[in-house]
């Protein structure tokens, strides 16, 4: 979909009008103002229990003499005061859905039916204009078939509301969806691409391409410098790989540091065999969005810098190839870390952890106000809680709050687990100072335990366990089957509210 329009009133015919209403309704005068055949049409279908106005329900009808499009689609909605951010986007991926299998070029959405009771219109103008975007997105660059095989999904999308005083404030809301949905798209796009392509010197290049278009400061630490600042888990879980590894380093904003520091890290494992501990052959396709957490990290830098945001914000993104191929680390290998600390590798499996430990102590460099992680970093946490949320912990109660709130308006959802220090036993070591796994048990919360370990003292920190959230096996109302872009919202939205009141520090 290429555009987003907001207008007091309609133009030129679409070919799909989308009208929304609610469960129990019975006032159909404004149908019947808008479109007054149709509303004879709804009210009969209503009558003889066609239609309800259920959630996401459809009642369709294609007449030529409409005035607005020759079809009309009324998509139920529940009840009033049901209607929250959560299901405005499964109607707007209804709404595309719809269009989608009547391959309409365009289309146009009474909003102003579509707002319920606690919805304002510029959060409804957000979501349909973000949702939108993201519920047509495919990833098609390997598909050779003929192009009338492939979906299409509208090039117009209206947005008519009534009130013409909101034009100012709509628009808005529409130009920074559109920008958020886009750099979720990004995400989408890089993490999608196989491991044979998407590997450690990719990811820099296209991480530099980005940095050049944003105005934002690229650095990219290669393997002679990882090894003379010693990052030993960065180095260890690439050793079994041809394929150099990199620590990748976006910056915005120097000029706002009074306003504080935010470091985003973000784990990227561009594929993960398992090393040593190798990982079973079914489903190990999937190892390829292991690079998740860079990937969030970096579109995000992308998309503070289009949003002009006062912060000062510095992404890290480790990045490796956990492979078997060269001299690959092993089960019982000690590894000296970057900030010192030793640890004994129990499982090269648990590879994450050990690269995001280096990049997390590194942060200490630019005296960050606060930390925020994210990874596919155990699949405890994806048998945990499915693809529906991710897993947060952290040491700063007000911080978690916050990105918990966060989760809440974007739709990408976070669950707190405790970080409790009785869970620090299970990963002491016997001849190092920590293992890099635990006893089998609290799989998710023993891996934040360790990473913990190379948080710099003081510094509010919180992780995301994104591994069942990062991509998805099966499509749902915004997204097909593959990467989701997971994290690119939630951490735009926590950086836009950014406050010293953000913390507890």
């Amino acid at each position: 979909m290429k555009t987003v329009l907001v207008s007091s009133k309609g133009g030129a015919k679409a070919d799909i009008l989308f009208i929304g209403f609610f469960k129990g309704g019975k006032d159909l005068q404004g149908i019947k103002k808008i479109e007054p055949l149709f509303g004879k049409v709804l009210e009969a279908a209503i009558k003889k229990e066609r239609f309800a106005g259920k959630p996401q329900e459809v009642f369709a009808s294609f007449q030529p003499a409409y005035r607005h499009a020759a079809e009309v689609v009324v998509v139920g909605l529940g009840e009033k005061k049901d209607l929250k951010p959560a299901l405005l986007r499964k109607i707007a991926g209804k709404i595309i859905e719809v269009a989608g299998t009547r391959k309409a070029g365009k289309i146009r959405v009474l909003a102003d039916t579509f707002l319920g009771d606690v919805l304002e219109a510029k959060t409804a103008a957000g979501i349909f204009a973000e949702s939108a975007m993201l519920a047509s997105y495919r990833f098609l660059r390997y598909k050779t078939g003929k192009k009338d095989a492939l979906p299409k999904f509208p090039e117009t999308f209206e947005l008519v509301f009534e009130d013409k005083n909101l034009a100012g404030e709509l628009k808005r809301a529409v130009t920074r969806a559109e920008k958020i949905a886009k750099a979720v798209i990004y995400a989408r796009d890089l993490n999608n691409e196989p491991a044979n392509v998407m590997n450690p010197p990719r990811l820099v290049e296209e991480s530099g391409k980005l940095a050049e278009e944003k105005g934002l400061r690229h650095t990219a630490l290669d393997l002679t410098e990882l090894t003379e600042l010693g990052m030993n888990g960065i180095l260890g879980v690439n050793r079994g790989s041809v394929t150099p590894p990199a620590l990748i380093i976006l910056e915005h904003g120097e000029e706002y540091k009074e306003n504080g520091t935010v470091c985003l890290v973000g784990k990227g494992v561009t594929f993960d065999t398992g090393g040593i501990s190798i990982k079973p052959s079914k489903g190990m396709e999937e190892m390829k969005f292991d690079k998740s957490g860079a990937i969030a990290v970096i579109a995000t830098m992308g998309l503070v810098a289009d949003l002009k945001l006062p912060l000062r914000v510095i992404g890290l993104a480790p990045c490796v190839e956990n492979n078997v191929a060269n001299n690959p680390q092993r089960p019982g290998d000690i590894i000296r870390m970057y900030n010192g600390k030793t640890v004994e590798v129990i499982n090269t499996d648990a590879e994450g952890r050990l690269i995001l430990a280096d990049a997390l102590a590194y942060c200490e460099k630019y005296k960050p106000d606060a930390i925020i992680d994210a990874a596919t970093l155990t699949g405890l946490a994806h048998l945990t809680f499915g693809d529906k949320t991710c897993a947060i912990l952290g040491t700063d109660q007000k911080l978690i709050d916050t990105i918990r709130e966060a989760g809440e308006k974007t739709g990408e959802r976070c669950w707190q687990l405790p970080l409790w220090d009785e869970y620090a036993d299970a990963i002491k070591g016997n001849h190092s100072d920590i293992n890099n796994t635990g006893d089998g048990y609290a799989g998710t919360i023993t891996a934040t335990m360790f990473l913990k370990e190379f948080v710099p003292a003081k510094v509010p920190w919180v992780h995301l366990d994104i591994a069942g959230t990062a991509y998805i096996g099966k499509n749902n109302h915004e997204c097909p089957k593959g990467a989701t872009g997971f994290g690119v919202r939630l951490f735009t939205e926590v950086l836009s509210n950014w406050s010293r009141e953000s913390f507890s520090k």
